[in-house]
Order: structure tokens, then sequence, then C-alpha cells
């Protein structure tokens, strides 16, 4: 389709970009916004391979007696990656805003492919003993700092560089590569787990998606050469201190914190934790459930661009939040009920389709919401903070919270409470934020 191509996304006409923003030729548009998705691409890549093999690599660098101690530890140090997301975004946000967008999103990527490379290359805890744990937690911890500066830097390039009428669309890729990378990264898996025997992935299977991704840095740093150079010249930020400025936007900061909040803890257990829900708790296949992934993964990247064209073609961003949260919260306890009740893929994959559907309705966008409630000269350092915090809070320990609430209650519809709480907290920082759709970009 026309409305959803890289290409119209990212063209633009001079009247109608904002008036910061470097020029870019419609050649350029699509090359720009995948050049701008694929770091993005390349985290949720990570998370999803992590997700699919958490109960390998908790055997293999957290050995415990008890299984689920096991598992846990493999989702904490999954977490621990996250706590570094704040300080990333600081350092790397107020990079951006005084050096551009450009310089920031070449650093970024190559710290994540580093840090995915020294997960992928480390050895066992029966081979090194402490150090391998030791390694993997440095590893989560330098991609979670690459990963706090890469999301705002990334997202605001999509919504400046180009037209002001398609802001929607092109902040909406964000939430589409995560479907696609999600989508490769359960293929991926499937094939592993189908044409390598059992033994040998826990052995080095599971370490081959993980040296993909690492191999993904170099095209994207080739890629990234063709966006627009919008260095220190270009930047409109005059003041002492971005920190100081973001500081004067708390209230905005905070009501978008929230708002991420919602997004990112659904994102986490229905993307990324429901692979090991499956086979954890409900006692599917491995290999069933990576299946869960595949369409899971093709379900945001279908849709989510025509979630953030339809919030472009109805002039209004808060709407599909509220309607598509909304419909998520209320599906999710019979979702739950109906897995536990009838663990197998014809239940499952449908409910799955459904729920994502309105998660993508729900947060598509989110992205050009955020983007449009700062101006120009800290956008990327707001954007980044609040995102990285509701990441750090909610999403990045919503697989731990979730396992130790299944383990405390005995219940396993426990994560279809955490998530509906989140989402209604969500919708009330949504309410409170000014509509920015047809607000032109300063």
């Amino acid at each position: 389709m026309r409305d959803i191509s890289l290409d119209d996304a990212a063209s633009s006409t001079s009247s109608t970009l904002a008036p910061n923003a470097p020029q870019i030729t419609s050649q350029q548009g699509g090359r720009a916004v995948l050049a701008a998705i694929i770091g993005n691409w390349l985290e949720v890549f990570d998370f999803t391979v992590y997700g699919f093999f958490a109960v390998t690599i908790g055997k293999l660098y957290f050995p415990a007696t008890d299984p689920t101690i096991s598992l846990l530890l493999s989702v904490a140090t999954f977490a621990v990656g996250f706590f570094t997301r704040p300080l990333g975004s600081v350092l790397l946000g107020v990079y951006a805003d005084r050096h551009g967008r450009k310089a920031a999103l070449n650093l970024t990527i190559a710290l994540m492919a580093l840090s995915t490379l020294a997960i992928a290359c480390t050895p066992t805890y029966a081979q090194i003993g402490i150090a391998a744990p030791l390694i993997v937690v440095i590893g989560r911890l330098l991609q979670g700092f690459s990963q706090g500066g890469e999301f705002g830097a990334a997202t605001t390039t999509l919504v400046e560089l180009g037209s002001n009428t398609r802001r929607g669309l092109r902040a909406s890729w964000q939430l589409a590569s995560q479907g696609g990378a999600a989508l490769l990264g359960a293929g991926t898996a499937t094939l592993l787990t189908t044409f390598i025997s059992t033994d040998a992935m826990g052995i080095w299977g599971w370490r081959i998606p993980f040296l993909m991704g690492a191999l993904i840095a170099p095209i994207g740093i080739y890629l990234r050469r063709v966006m627009p150079d919008d260095s220190a010249d270009n930047c409109t930020h005059v003041g002492p201190s971005v920190l100081l400025e973001v500081l004067q936007h708390k209230k905005t900061v905070l009501l978008v914190m929230l708002t991420v909040m919602g997004g990112t803890v659904s994102t986490y257990i229905l993307t990324f934790y429901m692979p090991t829900y499956a086979v954890h708790s409900l006692g599917m296949p491995q290999n069933l459930s990576m299946r869960i992934g595949v369409g899971s993964g093709l379900t945001l990247l279908l849709s989510a661009p025509l979630f953030g064209a339809w919030s472009d073609r109805i002039g209004r961003r808060k709407t599909p939040i509220i309607v598509g949260r909304l419909m998520l919260a209320i599906a999710l306890w019979p979702a739950f009920w109906l897995f536990n009740c009838f663990p197998v893929l014809p239940v499952v994959i449908p409910l799955m389709v459904f729920m994502l559907l309105c998660y993508s309705m729900g947060s598509a966008t989110e992205f050009a919401l955020m983007s449009e409630s700062f101006p120009r000269r800290i956008r990327v350092t707001g954007i980044s903070i609040a995102y990285a915090l509701a990441v750090t809070l909610f999403g990045g320990t919503a697989q731990l919270v979730v396992t130790a609430l299944i383990r405390m209650t005995g219940s396993n519809l426990a994560p279809a409470g955490y998530v509906s709480a989140s989402l209604l907290i969500s919708l009330i920082a949504v309410t409170k934020l000014k509509e920015t759709a047809n607000t032109p970009l300063d």
C-alpha cells in the first residue's frame, strides 16, 4: 500500500517541513527511515531471542537446583540492563541535542553491537565459573546504556525528517520495526530448534541469533551515512544546559513516562515474555511457543503503520491510544484464562493476534505524541529520559515481576492483572497530555 511505504512516509516538501529540520529528498526518505529504525530493530531482536532462550541461559549461566530460580536469575539479568538506560538517556540525549541526531545514532548502534557480541561469545558457568554471569550482566548493562540514547534520537529523527502531515505514520515505524525484529527473532529461533538437536541448541545453537544481531551493526552504520548531517550548526539549543531546560518541562516528562508505562509493560509481556510463559507456565513445547512469537511480530509489523497513518488522517494522536488500551485491558483477563484452559495454538494464536492489534492501536501513535510534546532543542533528551525511566521502572522489570507474582500467588493469570493495571494508569496520563497531531513542529 502506498500509504505505508517507507519512501512515502518520509517524503517531504519545503512548505510542510518543520523550520529547523534538515531537508531531505523523496529518494533519501525511505533510506533515512530505515536508518533511523535499524537500531531499534537490533534492540528488539536481541530482546526477542533472549526471551526465547531465557530458560537455556538460566541453566547455562545461573545453575540452581530449582528451575524457577534459574529462570528468575535469567530474567533478572535481562532486567538489569534497564538500570543503565536513564544514564544513557541523559548523556546520549544531551549529546544528540547538542551535536546532532546522526552522530548519536552512529555511537549507540556501535555500542549495542559490542554488547550483543559479548553475550554471544561468553563461555558458560561450567567453563569459567562466576566470570560467566558477570560478563553477561556487564553486556546487558552496556546494552541498556546505549539503548537509553538510541530510542530518543531515532524517534526524533523519524518525526523531524519529513512532512508535518505524516508524522504519525513515520513515528509508527518504530513500533513496526519492533514487530519485524520479533518476527525475525522468532523465525530464527523456530528454524534453529527445528533443524538443530536439543543438545546442540543448549551447547552452541542459542548463540547464533546473538551473533546475527551483532553483525547488523555494520549495516546500520552504513545506512546511517545517508542521513542528513544535523550537527551542532543545525541544532537550536542556545541555553547553558539542556538538562536545566528539560526540568522546566518536568510535568510533560512525568506524563510521557506514565503514558509509555502502559505500552512498555504490554510490549515486554505480550511480545517478549509470552514464549517463556508458554513453556514454563502453560507447558507448551518450545518450538510451538516460538510460533506465537512469529504471529506476534507479523501482527505488529503490518498493523502499526496502518494505525499511525490513521492518526494522521483523523488528526488525533490520543484517540487511538485510548481506544486501543481500553480494549486491551478488557481482553486480557478472558484471554489469559483461555490460555490456561486451552494451551494449544488454535486458541493461543488468535487471542494473541487480537490483543496485539489492540496494543498496536494503543501504542503506534504514542511515539509521535511524545516527540511532539517537547520543543526541538530538548526533544531527544526529554523523550529519552521519559522513555528510559518508564522502561527501566516498568518494562524491564515486567518479566521479573510477573514471574515472581505467578510464583507467589500460584496463579497463571497474574500477568493479566499486572498489564491491566499499567494500562489504566497510562490512560490517565494520556488524557492529561495535549493533543499534538495538528501542531506544527518548532
